[in-house]
């Protein structure tokens, strides 16, 4: 298939309507299931504080969960970008410059990532109950995330086209640990907070592989055109049915402000 053909196939109305409705409800599901668990775990706060328990803790888990979704889509957003110049460029003056620097344009869309997800957790769905730390913690374990889902690709789809990127993501999470941290105790408690939303990353897999699986099986994500790629088309219906959810303010019906 062509550029042009693969265009066509993704924005035919009435499939993409079917994907969105799909994400909504997956959406919901992953929502309900987080305050399920909030309620179960207020159980165990004095009963004069369960309500204002209740109320900040379901708000900070469920943002915690969008920004471990905006975290991954992020990261695949500029290695989709990465892979599709990489295949549709065609030869001439464009590839020769892109072949000579597409190791430095790499690095810039790394920059460019951190842009687009400060731009979706700020601006597009601001999350306001997550404090700094709690932010970075959870990006740092979106890379995580984003390698695991290569590690699926490769075992699953047999597919050894992003064995590169795992390599370049487990020496960004090293690097993480060793160079940008000032002290060893600060890497330690960067990663035992990250730790803490290790329940949300199996939540986020879960969300991603239901979204890939029926994808996939209803043919409306393409693995022609690259597993890597497809997987970021589906965190882009994820972010829209997020968007839909957290300014309907439907989960203000179930996360009511104590009195």
């Amino acid at each position: 298939m062509t550029f042009n053909e693969y265009m066509a196939h993704y924005f035919d109305g009435r499939k993409m309507l079917m994907f969105l409705a799909l994400a909504l409800a997956f959406s919901v599901i992953c929502v309900f299931y987080i305050l399920f668990i909030v309620v179960v775990s207020a159980r165990f706060v004095p009963r004069e504080e369960r309500k204002q328990y209740y109320y900040e803790k379901a708000n900070n888990t469920i943002q915690r969960f969008y920004e471990m979704v905006f975290s991954g889509a992020s990261i695949l957003s500029f290695l989709a970008v990465y892979y599709l110049i990489d295949r549709f460029s065609p030869e001439g003056d464009f590839r020769n410059f892109w072949d000579r620097y597409k190791d430095m344009i790499l690095l810039l869309m790394i920059c460019l990532s951190i842009v687009f997800n400060n731009i979706l957790d700020r601006i597009i769905i601001p999350l306001r109950k997550l404090s700094r730390q709690e932010r970075g913690s959870v990006r740092l374990l979106g890379m995580l995330y984003v390698i695991l889902i290569f590690f699926y690709i490769k075992f699953i789809y047999e597919n050894d086209n992003y064995d590169g990127f795992i390599m370049y993501f487990l020496g960004l999470m090293i690097g993480r640990f060793i160079y940008f941290d000032a002290s060893f105790r600060e890497g330690i408690q960067t990663m035992l907070e990250s730790l803490k939303n290790f329940p949300l990353l199996i939540l986020g897999l879960a969300y991603t592989g239901f979204m890939a699986y029926t994808g996939f099986t209803s043919g409306y994500l393409l693995v022609g055109n690259g597993v890597l790629v497809s997987t970021f088309i589906a965190h882009i219906f994820m972010i829209v049915a997020i968007f839909v959810i957290h300014h309907s303010h439907f989960m203000a019906l179930f996360v009511r402000r104590p009195k």
